[in-house]
């Protein structure tokens, strides 16, 4: 009976003991899917370290408007956003090898579309030139033969590859940049024209213009590895939540009234400050009437400097839009939206130049509308403005290079450069011009056929021995020794007669 009594109560120590471990396990189990739901979702976003204001670090610290927008997207989705501002080059390849969730600020191109997926819009970026005061850079058509500074890996850097004849370096950050411009090491800067503007208000540097037509303009948005469609459209809800409530208008416009006066403002107040300062410790012994009557003195000229400073600000920025809307103005034909002789004169001074440094040939075709004078007094001259304003489209459209130019040369005349292009060559863009103008079809009494054009085609490979005129007076006799075989037809000045 005493060996039968300890067996059992071994047994039931036994039992006891696998009962205790079972619960502990249970309550160990609960209470750690309880912590677990206590903790919340995490997203982690990367950014560039240098698109202040856009997004850029501040002393360890992600700043900026996206910065912004990536909190609140995070309160709509429930999740915790983390955001680092870091090399540009190592944020993306963080994305791509899982170790980050998305890229901020991101313009989308073939080349990354096959590593990303991209969300809805995000910010609209204008991609602009930046230059000397008095440079001679206007439009994206004066970049060839320059010197052009971009960042590393950024947008500007694969949209200059479309440009073979512009020199393109890399630059470590805008500021530098910008002075790289003022001691003539490089040409231009390309960026998106807010970032470039704050770092320009920012660093208080002077001579540097932006030019008034971007380059390309666009729209950034939150980009994802390739295949993540999950968080891709996790991020577009939140981000059409942002846009129909108006959270996202509120932090572009919050980070607009910040764009130029935002460092300024802050000088000023401290400058006050320290003015009040100094008035209140002298004249400490006066009553509190005194230092309360001084004290909103103060608030009230703060005010006033700052509104004074924001209406100088407003009337200087719309002045410096009107003078680059006038100057591009100055080089465009207002009819054809083409250039116009002023610009051919200096883009062919200058490509003449160019071909001169490389020995490469340099092409000219004259381009003159066939009996226009009997369209105009047949049908009038807004119909005779019509026509004109097609050819112009034709030989735009023609042309397929960054590099060549289309200009109205003078009434009914138009001009057309063709760098690195000998006269074998010109002339074959010359015939695609004229047989465009004649798919037109546009016909008129008194005449057997319909609009045509006839071409003159010159080329020269610049020397010392010869100028620009040389160019234009050999395109010219082309051209009216074709008028003279009958018209709508291309001559090249190598084949003239002479008769």
């Amino acid at each position: 009976m005493i060996g039968g009594s300890h067996k059992q109560k071994t047994i039931t120590a036994i039992v006891i003991a696998v009962a205790a471990l079972f619960l502990l396990n249970h309550w160990a189990f609960v209470l750690s899917a309880d912590n677990d739901a206590a903790q919340p979702k995490r997203l982690y976003f990367l950014g560039n370290e240098n698109l202040a204001p856009i997004v850029y670090n501040d002393n360890g610290t992600a700043k900026g408007i996206v910065v912004d927008i990536a909190a609140e997207l995070g309160k709509r989705l429930g999740y915790e956003v983390v955001v680092d501002a870091i090399d540009w080059k190592l944020a993306q390849e963080k994305v791509l090898a899982g170790e980050a969730d998305a890229l901020l600020q991101i313009n989308a191109c073939a080349e990354r579309e096959q590593l990303y997926d991209f969300s809805t819009e995000l910010l609209k970026s204008e991609f602009a030139i930046f230059t000397e005061n008095d440079g001679s850079i206007y439009t994206a058509e004066d970049l060839p033969g320059s010197t052009v500074g971009v960042e590393r890996d950024g947008y500007p850097y694969i949209l200059m590859e479309s440009y073979p004849l512009v020199n393109t370096v890399i630059i470590p950050d805008w500021s530098t940049g910008f002075h790289m411009i003022k001691s003539g090491t490089i040409d231009a800067v390309v960026v998106d024209r807010w970032i470039g503007e704050y770092e320009l208000a920012v660093t208080g540097l002077t001579g540097i213009r932006v030019a008034a037509v971007p380059i390309e303009t666009q729209y950034s948005s939150i980009a994802v590895k390739k295949g993540n469609e999950e968080l891709l459209n996790l991020i577009n809800t939140g981000l059409r939540e942002l846009n129909a409530d108006g959270t996202m208008a509120d932090i572009i416009r919050n980070w607009q009234r910040q764009r130029v006066l935002y460092f300024t403002e802050e000088k000023i107040r401290q400058a006050i400050s320290g003015v009040v300062t100094a008035i209140l410790f002298i004249f400490s012994v006066f009553s509190f009437y005194w230092v309360n009557k001084i004290r909103r003195l103060n608030k009230q000229l703060e005010s006033e400097v700052s509104e004074r400073t924001r209406e100088l600000h407003e009337t200087n920025l719309l002045l410096q839009k009107a003078n680059l809307e006038l100057e591009r103005l100055t080089l465009t034909d207002s009819l054809t939206d083409v250039s116009n002789r002023r610009h051919f004169d200096r883009y062919l001074h200058k490509i003449w130049q160019m071909s001169a440094r490389e020995q490469v040939p340099l092409a000219l075709i004259m381009i003159d509308v066939d009996d226009f004078k009997l369209y105009n007094d047949t049908y009038g001259h807004l119909q005779g403005d019509r026509c004109l304003i097609g050819l112009a489209d034709v030989i735009k459209n023609t042309l397929n290079r960054p590099g060549d130019l289309v200009s109205r040369y003078g009434g009914e005349e138009f001009a057309v450069l063709l760098y690195n292009t000998d006269e074998n060559g010109a002339a074959v863009v010359a015939e695609r011009i004229r047989q465009g103008v004649e798919r037109l079809s546009t016909r008129h009494e008194g005449l057997q056929a319909g609009i045509t054009v006839t071409c003159g085609v010159a080329a020269r490979i610049p020397n010392s021995d010869v100028d620009p005129d040389t160019l234009i007076n050999a395109a010219d006799r082309a051209l009216y020794q074709a008028k003279g075989l009958g018209k709508n037809r291309v001559i090249k000045e190598s084949s003239l007669t002479t008769t």
